[in-house]
C-alpha cells in the first residue's frame, strides 16, 4: 500500500506561525492544476506499490479550491493509480470556508475524512494567530461537517500560547471534548523560521516561547485527552474508537508516498524527492517538460535514523528486533548501548521494546539525535 500527498498551496493570508509553502495567488489556480496534471501523470510509475491506500490533500488551504476543482484532481489520481476499495481520503479545511452546500458536494465526491483547522475556540487567541474564522464559525464546521455525513473529523489546536490568559487551553480542549470529533492533532506553537512569528520574535516585537508553559499544557493536553476517550497514538496525534490518520501513520512506518504539488515530498523506500517551492518555477518547469523535483539516496545510515526518528514519536515505539532485521545486528546493538546515556525517567525499556515515557514525549527529539549514527 501507498499514498498520495496534493499540496494545494493557496492561501488567503500567511497565519502567524506557518513556514508550510503557501502564496495568496489564487489567480495561478488553472496553471498550477494544469501542472498538477503533468505532475501526477509524469510520475505514475514512481511508486513500486501503485496501490494507493491514502490521499491527503494539505497546503496551505485546499478548501479554497471548488468541488469542481477537487473532483478534476480526484479523476487524475483514479485514472493514473490504482486505488484500494477502503482508501481514506482527507482534506484539510478551514472553518469559515466549510458552508453546507460545500460539506455536500465533499461528501458526494467521495471525500471520506476532513481535517479543519480550528486552532483554538477563543477570538482573541484566533486574532493573535492570524486565523480568519471565529470560534462560533469552528463550531459550526465540526457540527454541520457530522450533520453531512462526515464520520471521520479531526481538528487541530495549538497550544503554548504565551499571549493567552490562564485556564484558556484546559477551556479549548473541554470544548474539543465535547464536540463529536474522532480525532485531535494538538502541537505546540513553535517558532519556526521565516514564519511571522520568528520575524516578530526577532525584532522583539513578542517574547521568546515559554518552554514551561508547553511542558504544563502538554501534560494537560494528556490527561483531557485520555479522560475524553483518546488515545495518543503519536506525540501530537490522538483518536478515538481507532480512528486514526491512515495517511499520517503510514509516514511514521515508513510507507512510501507520492507528493505532487509545489514543495510537496515523495519517499519510495530508498530515496526521498522534494519539488520546488516555488509556485511560479513548478508551472514553468513542469510546462517545459522538466523535473521540478531533487533527490537524494538514503543510505542505510540514514534510513536508520528515519526509522529511529519517526518510531520514537510513536506509541509502539522502537523495537530492536525490526532494527536488526532492517538494518542488522551492529545496528541494534548500537542502540542498545546508547540506551545507557538516555534519562531513565524518559522511557521504558521492555525486552524487545523501547516506548517514550509522557516525560519523555518532551524531549523525543533529544532523545532520537542521541540513538542516530
Amino acid at each position: 500500500m501507498s499514498g498520495i500527498y496534493v499540496h494545494v498551496p493557496f492561501c488567503r493570508r500567511k497565519c502567524l506561525y506557518c513556514a508550510f509553502y503557501s502564496v495568496a495567488l489564487l489567480s495561478k489556480k488553472s496553471d498550477y492544476l494544469h501542472a498538477l496534471q503533468l505532475d501526477i501523470e509524469n510520475n505514475k510509475s514512481y511508486l513500486s506499490d501503485n496501490k494507493i491506500d491514502t490521499i491527503y490533500f494539505g497546503g496551505g488551504t485546499p478548501s479554497l479550491l471548488s468541488a469542481e476543482d477537487i473532483k478534476f484532481i480526484y479523476k487524475l489520481i483514479a485514472d493514473n493509480f490504482n486505488l484500494s476499495s477502503d482508501y481514506e481520503w482527507t482534506i484539510e479545511a478551514n472553518p469559515e470556508q466549510l458552508t453546507d452546500v460545500y460539506l455536500a458536494d465533499l461528501f458526494r465526491l467521495g471525500v471520506n475524512r476532513l481535517s479543519i483547522g480550528v486552532q483554538s475556540f477563543d477570538d482573541d487567541t484566533l486574532h493573535f494567530l492570524g486565523r480568519k474564522h471565529s470560534a462560533e464559525q469552528a463550531f459550526s464546521a465540526v457540527e454541520n461537517a457530522v450533520k453531512a455525513g462526515f464520520e471521520n473529523v479531526s481538528i487541530d489546536l495549538i497550544y503554548g500560547i504565551t499571549q493567552r490568559g490562564k485556564g484558556h487551553w484546559k477551556k479549548d480542549l473541554q470544548k474539543a471534548m465535547a464536540l463529536p470529533i474522532s480525532h485531535l492533532s494538538a502541537y505546540a506553537l513553535t517558532n519556526e523560521e521565516n514564519s511571522l512569528l520568528w520575524r516578530k520574535i526577532r525584532k522583539g516585537e513578542l517574547p521568546e516561547l515559554d518552554d514551561e508553559l508547553v511542558r504544563d499544557e502538554f501534560f494537560e493536553l494528556l490527561e483531557i485527552s485520555r479522560g475524553g476517550g483518546f488515545e495518543q497514538y503519536e506525540i501530537s496525534n490522538f483518536a478515538r474508537d481507532g480512528k486514526i490518520s491512515r495517511h499520517n501513520f503510514n509516514y511514521w512506518q515508513q510507507i512510501p508516498y507520492l507528493g505532487v504539488g509545489p514543495s510537496a515530498h515523495s519517499f519510495n523506500g530508498e530515496s526521498r524527492k522534494w519539488n520546488v517551492a516555488q509556485l511560479d518555477t513548478y508551472i514553468s518547469a513542469l510546462g517545459k517538460g522538466e523535473d521540478p523535483s531533487e533527490s537524494e539516496s538514503l543510505t542505510i545510515e540514514n534510513q536508520y535514523d528515519e526509522y529511529v526518528l519517526l518510531q520514537l514519536r510513536t506509541r509502539n515505539g522502537l523495537k530492536f528486533s525490526q532494527i536488526e532485521s532492517q538494518f542488522g545486528k551492529s545496528y541494534s546493538q548500537y542502540a542498545l548501548r546508547q540506551i545507557e546515556k538516555l534519562n531513565p525517567a524518559h522511557y521504558l525499556h521492555s525486552d524487545d521494546w523501547l516506548v517514550l515515557t509522557d516525560e519523555g514525549k518532551l524531549f523525543a527529539d533529544g532523545i532520537a539525535e542521541t540513538l542516530f549514527l
